[in-house]
């Protein structure tokens, strides 16, 4: 399992105990608004993952990697999504399936 499959089910787990707080209830709103963030999080380190493996698709076939905006790192900006999305791992931690790699 993944980081990001491990993330997302923790979150649907959230978002279904979340909804399932009567409606005006306090901190439901909250609850949800939660969730939603650390879905962008989620979805940010994926789209920088993403990209981080394109830049480097040209360089594994040999050929030099391809043209990127200026001043573009997609490596620096995975890592910072990296970060993260294992910081949200982490308060999962007692979680049969936390991996304990995403530590390092």
């Amino acid at each position: 399992m993944t980081i990001v499959e491990f993330l997302s089910a923790r979150l649907d787990e959230d978002e279904r105990a979340s909804k399932a707080v009567p409606v005006g209830a306090r901190g439901r709103d909250r609850a949800l608004a939660e969730v939603s963030a650390k879905r962008k999080i989620v979805e940010g380190y994926t789209r920088a993952h993403h990209a981080s493996m394109r830049s480097l698709q040209p360089t594994l076939a040999g050929a030099a990697p391809g043209p990127t905006r200026q001043g573009e790192d997609p490596w620096s900006e995975l890592l910072a999504w990296r970060l993260a999305v294992k910081y949200l791992a982490a308060v999962y931690r007692a979680h049969p399936q936390y991996d304990r790699s995403w530590e390092d």
